[in-house]
């Protein structure tokens, strides 16, 4: 079945929705109101330099400074080691290790201003990263001024074509400047590469000769939205056609592929059916299903999802699978087997980025073991970000990395929970009962009135009439007093107020 992109677009909202043989595999969503950053070049003012962390905080226009690490200075001397980067992947790797130790203090400070390119989207309390590596994606090349360097996609196998088009780019690139070619180059025509070429690097000119003119902070080349970069990063070979639910959406990709990218203008569809476009393909209900903590197995067993403040950890349990035979071992390789190719799929959909850390269950056989492993590897060449696994280990554990760009699903669609704080629980009407029975011993010898008033979470309350009554009842006893207790339904479960007089 052919790949396709699916568009929903409205007034403050797009999605686009990328299909691989039937199944929605990556979802990307922007809201007009807040746009994503990632990709922004700036000119920004260097506010605080902490040479203990190596690194400083920028104003680039936004609600929080922008981080730039020494790292990530491009006017630094250092060894540029890139490898035959991954072109498809935006933003880009980074660009290497510094071959000797610098410090900050001496090649930025406080009040100066710098250009830099935001590197990764601000998450939570962090401000967006920031990089003095500018680089700039085209359709088929990702041009780096910055940096000498020529890289071919890793997708391009042919030898015979990576040749040509290194020599290519070779031929036409400016000296000191660097180029990626993306895999959608592959057998793609010389003028059409060269003009790609000329026209990122006629818009590097213009931000630079924009840079002279403004004073920091200021932005100097937004990237397109979502609609844009998803025609140019996404709508390759592989992808069939794009098919969007918007006139005025599709008129605009219409334009853009027609200029482009002339052979993929007759593969967009404009969505006509009364039915929502994400309901017609089953969008929606994977959304929700990317949501829940838990996801169901083919065979029964089932994925668990908790995120912490350090890492994302993936459980797999067997659930109501127990096989067809009595042995064991099978039934656990098989439910590994599966979890390994959908855990993949769910660490694509909800963009899950960081330290991974994936419990299989226990297999005793190294060579089960192995299989599970290259089972997940296999499915891990499919993803466009870059990824990095260490074998699965005698308790079966697996630790990976995945790049992080952009928030994941869950922290872009949901916010924490005012009940429990993110915590996903809160104490039980026992645990706070027994508080309150504390507080009363603390309290009650203070009290000048024969009366207690105790208001709480009416659940505990009821708790408290029934189960603890006896309590109640000699605690009146003890201090000679009379207790309220008065319940309300919208008081947060943990709180509570005791007072001696109303």
């Amino acid at each position: 079945m052919s790949n396709i992109l699916v568009v929903n677009s409205t007034r403050s909202e797009t999605r686009v929705a990328l299909i691989e043989d039937g199944l929605l595999s990556e979802i990307y969503m922007e809201r007009r109101r807040d746009r994503g950053v990632a990709g922004n070049i700036y000119k920004g003012k260097v506010l605080r330099v902490l040479p203990g962390m190596q690194a400083a905080f920028v104003d680039v226009a936004q609600e929080k400074a922008g981080f730039l690490h020494v790292s990530d200075f491009y006017n630094f001397e250092k060894d540029i080691n890139l490898l035959e980067e991954d072109g498809d992947q935006w933003p880009p790797p980074s660009r290497g290790k510094i071959s000797r130790k610098i410090n900050i203090s001496d090649c930025i400070k406080e009040g100066q201003e710098v250009l830099v390119q935001v590197a990764k989207e601000p998450m939570g309390t962090k401000g967006a990263r920031l990089t003095g590596h500018i680089s700039l994606p085209g359709r088929y090349v990702v041009f780096m001024p910055t940096v000498s360097h020529v890289g071919i996609s890793r997708r391009i196998e042919s030898e015979k074509e990576r040749k040509r088009l290194r020599k290519l780019v070779e031929e036409n690139r400016p000296p000191g400047t660097g180029f990626i070619v993306r895999t959608v180059s592959e057998g793609i025509s010389e003028d059409k590469l060269v003009r790609d070429m000329q026209l990122l690097v006629k818009l590097w000119t213009d931000i630079l000769d924009k840079s002279n003119q403004v004073k920091a902070p200021y932005l100097l080349n937004e990237e397109p939205d979502l609609l844009l970069r998803a025609a140019r990063d996404l709508f390759t070979t592989d992808v069939g056609k794009l098919i969007v639910d918007d006139e005025e959406a599709y008129k605009r990709v219409s334009g853009f592929t027609k200029h482009y990218m002339p052979s993929f203008a007759d593969n967009i569809e404009m969505y006509t059916a009364d039915e929502p476009i994400f309901d017609a393909y089953g969008i929606e209900v994977e959304i929700d299903r990317a949501l829940a903590r838990e996801v169901p197995l083919p065979s029964g067993g089932s994925l668990v999802f908790d995120k912490t403040e350090a890492l994302t950890a993936v459980d797999v349990n067997t659930g109501k699978f127990v096989g067809s035979g009595s042995d064991l071992e099978e039934t656990i390789l098989r439910t590994n087997l599966e979890a390994a190719e959908e855990v993949v799929y769910q660490l694509r959909l909800r963009n899950i980025g960081g330290i991974i850390i994936i419990d299989f269950i226990d297999m005793e056989d190294a060579r089960n073991r192995e299989r599970v492993y290259r089972t997940l590897e296999a499915a891990l060449k499919k993803d466009r970000v870059t990824t990095n696994s260490l074998a699965i280990s005698e308790f079966g554990l697996v630790e990976m990395t995945r790049k992080r760009v952009r928030e994941s699903l869950v922290q872009y669609m949901c916010d924490p929970c005012e009940r429990c704080k993110g915590l996903g629980h809160v104490k039980s009407p026992e645990t706070v009962s027994a508080e309150i029975v504390r507080e009363i011993r603390r309290e009650a010898r203070t009290f000048s009135h024969k009366d207690i008033y105790v208001e709480a979470n009416a659940d505990v309350v009821s708790y408290m009439l029934s189960a603890e009554r006896k309590t109640v009842q000699d605690l009146e006893k003890t201090f000679g007093k009379t207790i309220h207790l008065r319940g309300q339904r919208d008081k947060h479960p943990e709180n509570f107020e005791i007072a001696d007089a109303k």
